[in-house]
């Protein structure tokens, strides 16, 4: 993740201010989990619990090439298979795009 990917994050979903200004001193600066939970008097499973939501959101928000983001009204249990079919594609053009990416390493090593 690097500032774009944080500008994307502040407008596509709502985080506090604190919250993003932590993730990016841990994620951005590489601060110790320890200086930022006693900067911010927070506990330090919080530190950690920011830094996985905001990567959590930028997984979310990081579309592979060709995807593209729709808003969808439906009732919660069908919200939820779609949310469980969608990321299986997403993990699987994942292993098909590693699988290649391997492809390519082996054939240039030979």
């Amino acid at each position: 993740m690097d500032a774009t990917a944080f500008k994307l994050l502040e407008r596509k979903r709502r985080f506090k201010r604190q919250t993003l200004e932590i993730a990016k001193r841990r994620i951005l600066r590489r601060e110790p989990a320890t200086v930022l939970a006693a900067a911010y008097k927070v506990h330090l499973k919080r530190i950690y619990t920011i830094e996985k939501q905001i990567t959590a959101a930028w997984r979310e928000l990081h579309l592979p090439a060709g995807w593209s983001e729709i808003t969808l009204v439906a009732p919660k249990p069908l919200i939820a298979e779609f949310k469980r079919r969608s990321r299986a594609a997403r993990e699987q053009l994942l292993r098909k795009t590693q699988r290649r990416v391997q492809s390519t390493l082996r054939s240039k090593k030979a």
